[in-house]
């Protein structure tokens, strides 16, 4: 019976590539599956691109290529990745260089068809609403400041990709668990409408594909007990053409695989265990199993699937203002108090210099920084120290400096006690989610092969 191991690569932009070089290495895997992506990403990605053509790929994938593409090779281990981001023939060019600077001889896929930014407007002609899932508001509320516009999209470029002969297929935003899925039914052969198998794919990709999560990090029950998190391994799902799964990870490795760990995993990001969409099946949970069968190798089962929905997500991303921000902390002796006086001082002094916001927040660092005002403020007068932070979001940068240049002079005019202000901190540009829909039919995802010959 044909087994398919796939090791996750990567969880998030930026993650250390180590656990990736150890799949390769020493974890058996057919497949390197590597997620880079998240919704703020593509934001960033979105604006990289458009200050340079060549840009809007995430820039890790060049180490990682660099650390795993000869071996990968010559093990016939084949690499799935997303890090195309906001452009993927950029990043596919930029893999392809890597290559012959390796002299590695590797087919090059690159599958796009997600970005949408350029067909938004015509799309809006044609009847497409784009309203924000959320609010119900149009999108042409925010058309002038959009960012980027990615569909996420299916796996079905990644099937043609592989069948093809890619040892190496780049993506844009396909789901996270496309590049999963992909694989597996271009190895063992699962229609793309056998709902109940792609459902099994689809719960092994969850299972994997946050990487850490799977094996102990994030761990909230037992966290103490896992050990080697400074040297985690990652995830490596077993898939058998009879639909079974067992997720386990390479030998030596820090961390652990157990129901525990797994459970949550599998409970991330699902909402509805009975209807997790993705763009290729949805999938039902809710009899799922899992079962110790040896050490670090837990068994998946109960999941099945049902048709994939005949709406796509769209992420969409627009710019939206400026957010101004200042520290300073109080000692003891009365340092709540000095804390409220010097709050006061410093609204008083944006307030006269005509201090533009659209909101603004107060937080107490260690204190209710995480819950806001869930958590009551501190009264306690015998507190030895207190962090404030002051932040404020605004329309414009020039507002949103105004709030470190009125904090300043609490150095010397407000309550004794103050430190911490600082340097003047940057300035962050905030970038807003508009999530929406499209209808399937309306996209079409493209592969483009490229061959390196390696010297």
């Amino acid at each position: 019976m044909k087994t398919v191991r796939l090791g996750a690569g990567m969880a998030f932009w930026g993650d250390n590539i180590r656990a990736a070089v150890e799949l390769v290495e020493r974890g058996q895997i057919d497949y390197l599956c590597c997620d880079h992506l998240a919704e703020l990403t593509m934001s960033i990605l979105g604006k990289q691109r458009a200050k340079d053509p060549s840009r809007g790929y995430t820039r890790d994938v060049l180490d990682l290529m660099r650390a795993v593409l000869p071996t990968a090779t010559e093990k016939g281990i084949k690499i799935v990745t997303n890090a195309g981001g906001a452009n993927p023939r950029s990043c596919g060019e930029a893999v392809a260089a890597i290559a012959r600077e390796l002299g590695v001889t590797v087919k090059i896929a690159v599958v796009t068809g997600d970005d949408i930014l350029h067909r938004i407007d015509d799309l809006m002609d044609a009847g497409v609403p784009f309203a924000n899932m959320e609010t119900g508001r149009p999108l042409a509320d925010v058309r002038e400041r959009l960012t980027h516009a990615n569909v996420y999209t299916g796996a079905e470029g990644i099937v043609e990709a592989l069948e093809a002969g890619a040892d190496v297929v780049i993506c844009g935003r396909v789901t996270d668990v496309a590049l999963y899925i992909g694989p597996l039914v271009h190895e063992l052969g699962w229609a793309p409408d056998d709902w109940h198998r792609i459902g099994i794919a689809a719960a092994a990709a969850h299972a994997a594909e946050c990487g850490g999560q799977a094996t102990g990090g994030l761990l909230d029950g037992g966290w103490r007990d896992i050990e080697g998190m400074e040297a985690m391994g990652y995830p490596i799902a077993e898939v058998s053409e009879d639909g079974s799964v067992v997720i386990t990870k390479p030998d030596g490795t820090g961390g652990a695989v157990t129901v525990a760990t797994v459970s949550e995993q599998m409970v991330y990001e699902i909402h509805d265990p009975g209807t997790y969409l993705t763009a290729d099946v949805t999938g039902d949970f809710t009899q799922i199993t899992l079962t110790e069968v040896g050490e670090d190798r837990v068994e998946l089962g109960g999941v099945t699937g049902r048709e994939a929905p005949e709406m796509l997500k769209v992420n969409i991303g627009y710019r939206a203002g400026f957010v101004g921000e200042v520290q300073f902390t109080y000692t003891w002796p009365d340092a709540y108090d000095k804390a409220q006086r010097g709050l006061e001082f410093l609204r008083e002094r944006l307030k006269r210099a005509d201090f533009q916001f659209d909101d603004d927040r107060v937080e107490y660092i260690g204190i209710n920084s995480m819950f806001g005002d869930r958590i009551p403020e501190p009264v306690d007068a015998d507190l030895d120290e207190i962090v404030v932070r002051y932040a404020a979001r605004c329309q414009s940068a020039s507002e949103a400096a105004k709030i470190f240049t009125q904090s300043v002079p609490l150095y010397n005019n407000g309550p004794a006690g103050v430190a911490g202000i600082g340097t003047r901190p940057p300035l962050k540009e905030l970038y807003a989610l508009w999530p929406c829909l499209i209808p399937r039919e309306l996209i079409t995802q493209e592969v483009e092969l490229m061959e390196v010959a390696g010297e």
